[in-house]
């Protein structure tokens, strides 16, 4: 099957790609303030 990655970097992909200058964090909700300031957690932009 599919790991648990892929559907969260398709879904992010998908709201980055729909409006120019988005960005989307996967990471976890425990560090979602280091997330916010860049220290934690994937980014992904286009």
């Amino acid at each position: 099957g599919k790991g648990s990655m892929e559907p969260k970097i398709r879904a992010a992909i998908k709201f980055a790609e729909s409006r120019p200058g988005r960005v989307c964090i996967i990471g976890s909700l425990e560090k979602a303030s280091e997330a916010m300031a860049g220290l934690s957690g994937t980014r992904i932009s286009l």
